[in-house]
């Protein structure tokens, strides 16, 4: 179905209530209230069980804006007509599923597709929500550079990301400073194991050779201080070591942090989806009144070891995650604390094991991974340089802001 190229620039005035926050209301007791049933339109279902689709008859939101929803208690119940009811307690009816497919440019008739349609809808959606924040979305805004979808959505929930390349050229200013150099230097990761993490890695290496990796699910450093003290004994005579670690969240087409969009696949995924689980799991066990923390979690068998030690990693974090404004950006943020912790400790037990008089810089944060054809982000969350004791001999994150 064609539609005029006006009618997509009509969908810029969308109102500037951001689409993608889905409204709550919570009892008494902290739980998320029955929402008066919504119409999703040109829905898809994701990978990580939620809905994404533009509403109708929603209370607060116009009609034809976009959102994402909780996940679903039942996926499975998804269908044309059906109402569906989120973990969260919102209700939504379902109307007529969306044919994916990227968006097109306009032909010569200047007609652009349904697509590009709804595509227009999140981007106005994004664009309100820009003004308050100081952004500039579309390239006319203030004299900004042009950003996609998932860029402004990445400028608002994680201020002072980098894109990969932007980062590589900022740590490697820095650490030559500090006698740091693609012949002397090696680095360690501890970064997720899914696929969409490598390009940094790769990154990394194109300036420090190839990376020794210390990460598991989730970016958790299970390779201990086992893998540290062999890492050491690995770095070149006279040299140093770079370690980078983190968690990792996708932002998808739509601009939905929690899942990204996978090569080869039509549906966006859960990324990370260690940490989806990790979560999904305090949201089935810990259906606790607000503030309480939840006391079990569900057994693991062991051969998901590493799963097993995410869940416990990310139980404390209950209720500060139960509490958020946006659960999956503020996931990450929690996983990166746990890490941080982890990594601080390894460091102090292993670091004697580096030879000479090398050092030891520590740069953590969160990886953002991005659907095709976008650079991936890092938002540098603590960068340390430390001695072969441990000790911090320099916070590096003034001359990453400078």
């Amino acid at each position: 179905m064609k539609f005029s190229v006006k009618v997509l620039f009509a969908a810029f005035a969308v109102s500037q209530t951001s689409a993608f926050q889905t409204p709550q209301n919570f009892g008494s007791r902290g739980f998320a209230t029955r929402l008066a049933v919504t119409t999703l339109e040109n829905w898809q279902l994701l990978d990580n069980g939620s809905v994404v689709g533009s509403v109708r008859g929603h209370p607060t939101l116009n009609d034809g804006d976009i959102i994402t929803t909780s996940p679903l208690a039942n996926p499975a119940q998804a269908a044309v007509a059906a109402t569906v009811s989120t973990m969260t307690g919102s209700e939504y009816m379902l109307g007529t599923p969306m044919q994916v497919r990227r968006a097109s440019p306009p032909t010569e008739s200047g007609t652009v597709d349904r697509s590009t349609i709804i595509k227009g809808a999140g981007i106005a959606s994004l664009i309100a929500g820009g003004f308050a924040l100081g952004l500039g979305v579309g390239g006319g805004f203030g004299g900004s550079p042009q950003m996609t979808v998932p860029e402004a959505k990445i400028a608002s929930s994680f201020k002072g990301a980098l894109d990969n390349d932007a980062l590589l050229k900022v740590i490697s200013g820095v650490l030559s400073n500090y006698g740091y150099g693609a012949k002397n230097t090696l680095v360690a990761t501890s970064l997720c194991c899914d696929e969409v993490n490598r390009p940094l890695e790769k990154a990394l290496a194109s300036a420090y050779d190839e990376p020794f990796v210390m990460g598991g699910l989730a970016g958790f450093p299970f390779g201990g201080v086992t893998s540290f003290g062999a890492m050491a004994h690995h770095i070149p005579d006279g040299g140093s070591c770079l370690v980078v670690f983190g968690p990792h969240v996708g932002v998808d087409e739509y601009g939905t942090v929690g899942t990204v969009n996978r090569r080869g696949r039509a549906k966006g995924g859960a990324c990370c989806g260690s940490a989806a689980a990790a979560l999904g799991k305090i949201r089935k066990g810990a259906m606790v009144p607000a503030g309480e923390t939840p006391t079990t979690l569900p057994a693991t068998d062991s051969l998901d070891a590493q799963q097993a030690y995410v869940d416990a990693q990310l139980a404390p974090y209950g209720p500060r995650l139960l509490n958020a404004d946006d659960r999956n950006v503020e996931l990450p943020f929690a996983l990166y604390e746990a890490q941080k912790a982890m990594m601080d400790s390894i460091v102090a037990k292993g670091a004697s094991a580096l030879e000479g008089d090398g050092n030891i810089a520590l740069l953590g944060g969160i990886q953002i991974n991005t659907p095709e054809g976008i650079s991936d982000y890092f938002l540098p969350l603590s960068f340390e340089l430390r001695d072969k004791e441990g000790k911090v001999v320099k916070d590096l994150m003034e001359e990453i802001k400078a």
